[in-house]
């Protein structure tokens, strides 16, 4: 299934905001601009546009355009996404600082935290995350992808947005104690309480893509909601 227009659109905005294209102060292209870019619709562009704007990047004014007023969304990080522009965002606010990385052969205790088979062939991306601009590092990241695709695969933001249009991504939340290489690399207590996100990708065969696991010290996370 092709990636929705308007979401491609949005990834690559959000790509020039947080890589500096597009400085806070500066105008982004009019929409006849972007239209005859990348030839898209205006209610295609338009949808972009208002999706940058819900995430506090941008401010839009007839007549004056569209202005960049932040580099990362204004709200506080959340990654727990409630839909794929959620997961889209994530991916181009933050990165693994210093990653490593190296292919692996999945044990027992991995197998079932990847929801993969023990014994199966992975290539897996190690490391403290940020967010772009900011050296904090906000949880450890564990990005592993299936091995028989092309590693440079799970690098790539554009494959986030084509994984993830109109198809299935799982996301479990579950308590774990911080080892020592996390605790080390994200300045807090190892055996300390950590929340973790775990996101499984599936392709349109149903087979697994990939699986994040992200793991937040218990301090700089929470989950907030409000019944009515």
């Amino acid at each position: 299934m092709a990636v929705p227009r308007h979401r491609v659109l949005t990834e690559e905005l959000l790509a020039g905001i947080a890589d500096g294209r597009y400085p806070v102060g500066s105008r982004l292209p009019t929409e006849e601009q972007l239209c005859a870019a990348h030839g898209l619709a205006r209610e295609t562009v338009r949808r972009a546009l208002r999706r940058l704007e819900e995430l506090g990047l941008v401010n839009r004014r007839p007549g004056a355009g569209t202005t960049v007023v932040a580099t990362r969304p204004v709200a506080d990080y959340q990654p727990f996404a409630q839909s794929a522009d959620d997961i889209l965002a994530l991916a181009v606010e933050t990165r693994i600082a210093r990653p490593t990385s190296a292919d692996i052969v999945l044990d027992a205790d991995t197998a079932r935290r990847v929801g993969a088979e023990a014994g199966t062939s992975w290539f897996v991306v190690r490391g403290a995350r940020t967010r772009r601009g900011d050296d904090t590092p906000v949880c450890w990241s564990e990005q592993y992808l299936r091995g028989d695709l092309p590693h440079d695969l799970i690098l790539r933001v554009s494959f986030q947005a084509a994984d993830l249009a109109g198809k299935p991504v799982e996301q479990i939340i579950s308590a774990a104690l911080l080892t020592d290489e996390m605790g080390r690399a994200l300045g807090a207590a190892p055996g300390s309480p950590a929340l973790v996100i775990t996101r499984r990708h599936y392709g349109s065969d149903g087979r697994l893509v990939s699986t994040g696991i992200h793991t937040h010290p218990a301090d700089r996370y929470q989950i907030s909601t409000r019944l009515s």
